[in-house]
């Protein structure tokens, strides 16, 4: 489903939505009232692939898609005065889309720029049909992720470890004080720690592992912001509340494959000179836990290394050796809406 156009007092269809819809093979609603957006917003359940541009008043409420898990959402984003890439990926985040198209149009053709979440570039066009393949490559690369869901579940008191977060808190905000934070709402990143390994003596049927919660402002973290999680015959299960970082199912994945490893950091900017994975995946998406299996030892005590097109991942056996890490690492801000995404996936229309 792709809904565009004008809607409200003056309804006019869109000729790139029009042109865009061909080449999507879409079902349309290309301009109408404020009746017949909010109508659709709310009957999306039927679709995989949504793209939502309409262009509505500011005087009238926004109107915003309600999609079911598992389908994809693409918005846009006109490109004005002091607006840039961030305002455009900071709309991703408020509508709980995949991606966003940035538009240009103060250029004849419009310019079309599609970026994902984490403000990497998929194409910069002004063609119509490069746009429709990057989208359909887009879509089939999210389809393709593998994800666990968290579940709220009851911890046992042996299982709720009491132990000082602070020191690794302390670390956390020497990366952050390093760290340009991403535009856009995004958070720095996430921390965790296995708590079985710090105490040998106690004898637990699954790791535990505290995890920072989700949204939570890693420069001002504190040990309440941690989520008691464990992994149970390949569920992920969490204590309270809280949901813990959606990157949790991967970094339950990393400790029960490292057995060494018992503090893990990850950030959204790069390591200089750091090893860099191969292969794209994104945030909560376990197809990244296996490219950072293949490309380590399982044996390892450190783990110093660049996700590509993502970020860094940091992990340590000791805490104090964390924190010489931390403290000898230099590194690189992620240049938002820049850097290119490359052969992630077969063009589709090769395949089609």
């Amino acid at each position: 489903m792709i809904v565009g156009g004008d809607f409200g007092e003056n309804q006019k269809p869109s000729s790139v939505i029009e042109k865009l819809g061909d080449r999507l093979n879409s079902i349309k609603l290309n301009g109408g009232s404020i009746s017949d957006i909010k109508e659709i917003s709310t009957n999306l359940d039927e679709y995989d692939l949504i793209i939502w541009a309409p262009n509505i008043s500011n005087e009238v409420e926004k109107v915003y898609p309600k999609k079911t898990t598992g389908s994809v959402l693409i918005c846009s984003k006109v490109l004005r005065e002091n607006i840039g890439f961030g305002d455009a990926i900071a709309r991703i985040f408020k509508m709980n889309a995949n991606a966003v198209i940035a538009i240009n149009n103060d250029c004849k053709p419009f310019k079309f720029t599609l970026i994902d979440a984490l403000g990497n570039v998929w194409c910069d066009t002004n063609n119509i049909d490069t746009l429709a393949i990057s989208i359909n490559n887009l879509y089939s690369w999210t389809k393709d992720s593998i994800r666990l869901k968290s579940t709220n579940s009851i911890f046992g008191e042996n299982e709720l470890i009491k132990i000082d977060l602070s020191s690794l808190c302390e670390t956390v905000k020497l990366i952050a004080d390093k760290v340009e934070n991403e535009r856009g709402g995004r958070y720095f990143g996430n921390v965790s720690t296995r708590c079985g390994k710090l105490f040998p003596s106690m004898r637990l049927e699954h790791d535990i592992v505290l995890i920072s919660g989700r949204n939570v402002s890693k420069e001002r973290i504190t040990p309440d912001d941690f989520v008691y999680t464990k992994l149970v015959n390949g569920n992920v299960l969490f204590h309270g509340e809280r949901k813990p970082s959606v990157d949790t199912p991967i970094q339950l994945k990393l400790y029960e494959h490292f057995k060494k490893i018992n503090f893990l950091i990850h950030g959204h900017a790069y390591i200089k000179d750091a090893l860099t994975t191969e292969n794209y995946f994104p945030c909560g998406d376990l197809r990244e836990f296996e490219e950072i299996r293949l490309t380590l030892s399982k044996y390892t005590n450190n783990i110093v290394l660049n996700l590509k097109n993502h970020g860094f991942l940091i992990g340590s056996s000791d805490l104090d050796q964390l924190k010489i890490l931390v403290s000898n690492l230099e590194f690189n801000y992620r240049k938002i809406g820049v850097e290119q995404i490359k052969e992630i996936y077969i063009d589709y229309e090769k395949t089609h």
